[in-house]
């Protein structure tokens, strides 16, 4: 199946620093774009990260790596004409992406060991590069973002495709949901809030807010780095409630608890730099009893009955027990936030849910069983299997999201080119003698 991948798209790479025990590189400057160099190492580094990744299964073309370095520089020097600028944030949030992406199921220490580095010596080496690559990204978006295509465009380049060139597409499910959250009564909302004031007294009597961030915060994220979010943060970045309370606080000072849909937390600025902050926080959510979860159960068995009595439609049963706000007015019907359709492939559903989807005829109810929402808080759900969508050959009436996204992306690739073409001749561009100066580039215009 061939793909039309919107330029750049792979550029979520880092380097890898590998021992002198593993290669030796003998480097040296194989491409000079602008103000930025491209080394003989870079291409070495990305192709032993990918192998890495997949467990020796990917080949790796080096001269694609090597034509997709000089576009990023070619799209740094673009972005320092534009003055683009990417927050603290954007770059500590996916540094932390990638982290946890290559210590995968092994965890951090084999990383470490493989990398031969601490985590803070590997995250200090990735974050210019990671920067460099949101920049990229940003300046390319700056170009093709706000690119549209109409309905006929879409049409013509359907036509235009041979018929080999449509994807498969892979089955894909539809379901609706009742979700039952077991909402902690007084007294245990109480209790937490007390537990977290008791964390604050510690913290304004001189222990260490980070530490205890590690100790007893819910968010496991920001307790890995003693509750901080990320490096600099703006008023945007945080939810509402949060960000009126810490956006009046002084520097070190630590605020009140706050109430958010995520719990209860305190706040610690730790710098204020013009509009932005440096903040740590500890989280704390109230955890229903086991008592109410018992009740939360109960209800939804109640309510499962009467549905395969067929004394409540499944509609109706939404309207009056969901407490999912997003689907509850929707007849329960769960939409995909990654493609904006209701399907859902397989590798996209957690394992419970395709459990269960996968147990049920289209039209059939499931039995109540214990899932978790967004927030990470333990629910019960019901779920209708609506659909069933077999793998297929897409097709402009089936699947016209998928092949608008391709026509877009082609029309973007377009335009891309073509500013790339009158860019290349605008910018100093040098191939000193390598077997790199040799690649069949996609793209024309490198060598001059």
């Amino acid at each position: 199946m061939k793909k039309i991948i919107f330029l750049i798209a792979c550029f979520a790479t880092v380097v890898f620093k590998l021992s002198a025990q593993e290669r030796i590189v003998l480097d040296q400057v194989i491409a000079i774009v602008g103000d930025e160099m491209i080394k003989k190492s870079d291409i070495e580094n990305q192709i032993y990260q990918i192998q890495v990744l997949s467990g020796g299964k990917t080949q790796s073309n080096p001269c694609e790596l090597f034509e997709e370095l000089l576009i990023q520089k070619i799209l740094l020097n673009q972005a320092a004409l534009d003055s683009v600028v990417v927050s603290e944030t954007e770059v500590e949030k996916e540094l932390s992406r990638r982290v946890a992406l290559f210590s995968g199921d092994d965890g951090l220490s084999k990383f470490e060991a493989l990398y031969g580095k601490t985590e803070l010596e590997i995250r200090a080496d990735w974050k210019p590069l990671i920067r460099d690559q949101i920049v990229a990204q940003r300046a390319q978006h700056s170009i093709v973002g706000n690119v549209e295509i109409s309905p006929n465009e879409i049409k013509k380049f359907a036509a235009s495709l041979p018929v080999d060139s449509f994807p498969k597409v892979p089955a894909s499910y539809e379901y609706a949901e009742i979700v039952f959250k077991a909402k902690p009564n007084a007294e245990e909302e109480a209790a937490i809030r007390k537990k977290l004031e008791d964390i604050r007294t510690r913290a304004l009597n001189g222990e260490s807010f980070a530490k205890l961030a590690v100790l007893y915060s819910d968010d496991t994220e920001s307790a890995k780095q003693g509750g901080l979010l990320g490096d600099f943060v703006s008023r945007g970045d945080l939810v509402p409630e949060f960000s009126a309370v810490a956006f009046r606080l002084k520097e070190g000072e630590i605020s009140r608890v706050v109430k958010t849909n995520f719990g209860y937390h305190i706040i610690q600025v730790v710098e204020i730099k013009g509009e932005k902050i440096k903040a740590r926080h500890i989280l704390l959510r109230p955890k229903a009893s086991f008592a109410t979860m018992q009740e939360t159960m109960q209800r939804a068995d109640s309510v499962y009955r009467k549905l395969k009595a067929d004394s409540l439609t499944f509609e109706k049963a939404v309207q009056l027990f969901s407490t999912d706000s997003k689907s509850r007015y929707n007849a329960g019907r769960v939409m995909n936030p990654y493609t904006g359709t209701a399907k859902f492939e397989a590798e996209m559903l957690d394992p419970t849910m395709l459990y269960t989807l996968r147990s049920l005829q289209v039209g059939e109810i499931s039995a109540p069983f214990i899932s978790y929402d967004e927030t990470g808080t333990q629910v019960y759900k019901i779920v209708k299997l609506t659909a069933i969508n077999p793998e297929h050959t897409a097709t402009l009436q089936s699947d016209y999201t998928l092949i608008k996204e391709m026509a877009l992306n082609n029309k973007r690739n377009t335009i891309f080119a073509e500013w790339l073409t009158k860019k290349q001749e605008r910018t100093f561009i040098k191939l000193p003698p390598s077997e790199f100066r040799n690649c069949n580039f996609k793209h024309k215009g490198w060598i001059k």
